[in-house]
């Protein structure tokens, strides 16, 4: 697999899957993003990677395994990054039918599903859970500096400002990209907002 960096196409793409799920998606503008990367098979046709929403450029797993890498990467990068949340947008909580209760690291933010998960228990399997509890296809990962204590303090004490606090918290977003094989992932600048 190789970190490929991705031009301002990709940032488009980022942008308009954040614009379509909405929420807190939607707080972070297009201006604070930068630096999009993809991880795709050594083999890849560079032709190939101009269509973000085409595949065949590795399979899933890989995609999961090298994300789950650079997002460690970027936690030893940056120690102040603690939380990834996981979100699926387009589902509300209606629209789950869990046999027992919801997992625990589900939690509702600005009326959309999102898993909440500290950085240090991240693995490949916690992604492929968390892709497998989405409904959605579109899938939006935030890497934030709040811990996740303080995220869910916010979401009980202090949601009309839960949004907003955790808009600035961002400072990496990843968004499924070429047929949900791999993602896009940008750096956020959290003084743009």
């Amino acid at each position: 697999m190789v970190a490929v960096r991705l031009d301002e196409t990709a940032l488009d793409y980022v942008a308009s899957a954040m614009a379509e799920a909405g929420g807190l998606a939607a707080l972070i503008p297009k201006s604070a993003l930068s630096g999009p990367v993809a991880f795709v098979a050594e083999d890849t046709d560079p032709v190939a990677l101009e269509n973000l929403e085409a595949g065949g450029v590795m399979s899933q797993a890989e995609g999961v395994a090298e994300l789950s890498l650079f997002v460690h990467f970027l936690k030893k990068r940056n120690g102040r990054l603690h939380t990834m949340l996981f979100e699926d947008p387009w589902t509300s909580p209606g629209d789950l039918d869990y046999a027992g209760p919801p997992p625990q690291e589900m939690t509702i933010i600005g009326g959309q599903i999102s898993y909440v998960y500290d950085l240090a228990e991240l693995t490949q399997e916690l992604i492929w859970q968390c892709r497998a509890n989405t409904i959605s296809y579109l899938k939006i990962i935030y890497v934030s500096v709040l811990t996740v204590e303080r995220i869910r303090e916010l979401v009980e004490e202090d949601a009309a400002n839960l949004l907003p606090l955790l808009a600035r918290s961002i400072r990496h977003i990843a968004v499924n990209a070429y047929d949900d094989e791999t993602w896009v992932i940008a750096e956020v600048d959290g003084t743009e907002r």
